[in-house]
């Protein structure tokens, strides 16, 4: 039985002759973080005042030297090249605690209340920018729980969306016009996400947060089988990140 992260075998004891056996492949915490050593860091300017369309990023990933960092580099680069200013952010760098407060979670909380500053500067970058890309490995086909509480406590009632009079059925969005791109890298193969439905319960879950705030959701890129993969491969899956950049594009570009 090989627990590496290609693939387990379920069964006890020998299977009879008819017996469906299934084979899976794991996205363990430590399955889906695929090393890579990338290459240097990209400079980047960071957000100025200027009308140049802005990308914020945002990885999710303990590890600096896998292929989701090197996915996010990747992506960094293409745009900084096509002329967008990027702000990349590490909430493993940044030590952002997930866990969120009462006071976060209340729908009555006061329009212009107290707000962690992390959380407030994180909320800066989202007003401020035309995309968002978020680039995690998923773990146990499931979001880290970093990001989770990342998108609990910026995604706020008063910032992300609010309701007329307090009334739940009258949402108004507070983030309109901003498109969000989602890479992931993942150790199971295109298949397993197709065919247990894990894609439409991830998609079902992101159109909640991102449609009720008004962002659109313009693609969930994953990179599929990753622990398969040889670097020569590896390195091909970065490269057709490029082709994801029409897909942000500003409507006044």
């Amino acid at each position: 039985m090989f627990l590496g992260g290609l693939g387990l075998l379920f069964g006890a004891g020998e299977p009879e002759l008819d017996a469906p056996v299934s084979v899976v492949t794991v996205d363990s915490v430590g399955g889906a973080s695929i090393y890579f050593s990338s290459g240097p860091d990209v400079p980047l300017s960071g957000f100025g005042a200027g009308p140049e369309p802005k990308a914020f990023i945002v990885h999710v990933d303990p590890r600096s030297d896998t292929l989701t960092a090197a996915a996010r580099d990747s992506m960094a680069a293409v745009l900084a090249v096509d002329g967008w200013e990027v702000e990349i952010r590490s909430l493993y760098d940044d030590e952002f605690d997930p866990v969120a407060a009462a006071e976060e979670v209340s729908f009555q909380r006061p329009a212009g209340g107290e707000v962690d500053p992390l959380v407030a500067e994180y909320q800066d970058l989202v007003d401020r920018c035309d995309a968002l890309i978020l680039v995690y490995p998923l773990w146990w086909k499931q979001p880290p729980a970093m990001l989770k509480g990342w998108l609990d406590r910026v995604f706020t009632y008063g910032f992300a969306y609010e309701f007329v009079d307090h009334a739940p059925d009258s949402v108004v969005s507070l983030l309109p016009g901003k498109k969000v791109l989602i890479v992931n890298v993942v150790a199971s193969s295109r298949d397993t996400y197709e065919d247990m439905g894990y894609l439409r319960y991830l998609d079902m879950a992101d159109r909640s947060l991102y449609g009720t705030s008004g962002m659109e959701l313009v693609e969930r890129h994953i990179i599929y089988s990753a622990t398969a993969m040889n670097t020569p491969e590896k390195a091909a899956c970065l490269e057709e990140l490029s082709e994801l950049l029409p897909l942000i594009e500003p409507a006044y570009r």
